[in-house]
C-alpha cells in the first residue's frame, strides 16, 4: 500500500520537458500571433514559453498582459541574439528547448511531434519542421549555401528543438558572437557527436518576416561576417579565421565600402558592444 501511494508521486513528471525560447526587439506586430498561435497548443502544461524582450518601446514587453502564463525576461536593449538566448536558457526548466523565431505559428500539436521525434531518436542531435537549411561553412565561405533537408547541417533561423544539456555541456553559446552564427558552434559540436539534424517535412509552420529594426545594413554584415571569423578561428584554428577577415576587411576597403571595412576592423556586432 506504501508503495502504491508514493509510486505516483515518484513517477509524475516535475515542471515542464519543453521550454520555448522567443528573442524579440520591436516587433510586436511579429510577436503578437507567434504567442496566439502558442496559446492554442495541445497539453499546455508541457512546455513554458519564455520572451526575451530587448528593450523595445513598442509593447512587445508588456505582451504578458495579453497572454496568459508567459514569462517576458525584459532587457533594456539589444545585447544581441546571443546573449538573449543564454539568459532564456538560464532561466528555462525543461530539459528541451524550443527555439522559435519570432513571427513563426506553431500548429497545435508542433510541440509534442518535435518532442517525440527528438527524444525517440538516438542518432538525432536536433528537430526541426521543414525549413531552409544550410551546410556548415568552410573556412573562406562569406556566406552560408543552402542544401536539401537530407543533407541539413545548419537550420539558420529556423525552427528547432535541442536538448538543454547540448548548451550547458558547451557552457552555453560564446558571448564574444553578436547577433548572428553563435549557434554554428552548437550544431558543429551535434555533428562531431555523430548527431544529425531531424527534419520532420510533414510540418510547415507559417512565418512572418520583419527586418531588425534600428539596425543599419554594413553593422547587419559585420557582424555576420565577424561571427564566421570567430567560428573559423575557434574550429579551424586562428589562421583561418585571420585569413577570412583579412580578407574580407581588404575586400571591402577596395571596392571603397568605407564603412564595412570600418566596422569589420573595430569588430562590430549588432549588440553594439
Amino acid at each position: 500500500m506504501w508503495m502504491e501511494t508514493l509510486a505516483p508521486e515518484l513517477t509524475a513528471p516535475q515542471g515542464p520537458r519543453v521550454s520555448i525560447l522567443i528573442v524579440s526587439q520591436h516587433q510586436a506586430q511579429l510577436l503578437r500571433p507567434t504567442l496566439q498561435a502558442l496559446a492554442a497548443r495541445l497539453e499546455p502544461e508541457l512546455s513554458e514559453i519564455i520572451v526575451v524582450d530587448c528593450g523595445s518601446q513598442d509593447g512587445s514587453a508588456r505582451m504578458d498582459d495579453e497572454f496568459a502564463g508567459i514569462a517576458i525576461l525584459r532587457l533594456p536593449r539589444n545585447f544581441g541574439w546571443t546573449r538573449a538566448i543564454n539568459i532564456a536558457t538560464r532561466t528555462a526548466k525543461g530539459e528541451y528547448l524550443f527555439l522559435l523565431p519570432n513571427g513563426v505559428e506553431v500548429q497545435p500539436d508542433t510541440i509534442q511531434r518535435l518532442l517525440a521525434g527528438l527524444s525517440e531518436n538516438s542518432q538525432a542531435g536536433a528537430v526541426c519542421p521543414a525549413g531552409e537549411f544550410f551546410t556548415l561553412p568552410k573556412p573562406g565561405d562569406a556566406d552560408l549555401k543552402s542544401v536539401s533537408s537530407a543533407a541539413a547541417e545548419y537550420p539558420f533561423e529556423q525552427p528547432v528543438m535541442v536538448t538543454k544539456v547540448s548548451l550547458v555541456s558547451m557552457n552555453y553559446l560564446p558571448d564574444s558572437y553578436g547577433q548572428y552564427y553563435a549557434d554554428l558552434e552548437l550544431f558543429f559540436k551535434i555533428r562531431a557527436a555523430g548527431k544529425k539534424i531531424l527534419v520532420l517535412e510533414d510540418i510547415v509552420l507559417p512565418r512572418k518576416r520583419a527586418a531588425l529594426e534600428m539596425i543599419d545594413a554594413e553593422t547587419d554584415r559585420a557582424d555576420r561576417l565577424n561571427g564566421l571569423g570567430a567560428f573559423y578561428s575557434k574550429n579551424y584554428g586562428f589562421m583561418a579565421g585571420l585569413s577570412f577577415w583579412l580578407g574580407q576587411t581588404l575586400g571591402a576597403l577596395f571596392s571603397f565600402r568605407l564603412g564595412l571595412a570600418a566596422k569589420l576592423l573595430g569588430s562590430a556586432k549588432v549588440d553594439g558592444l
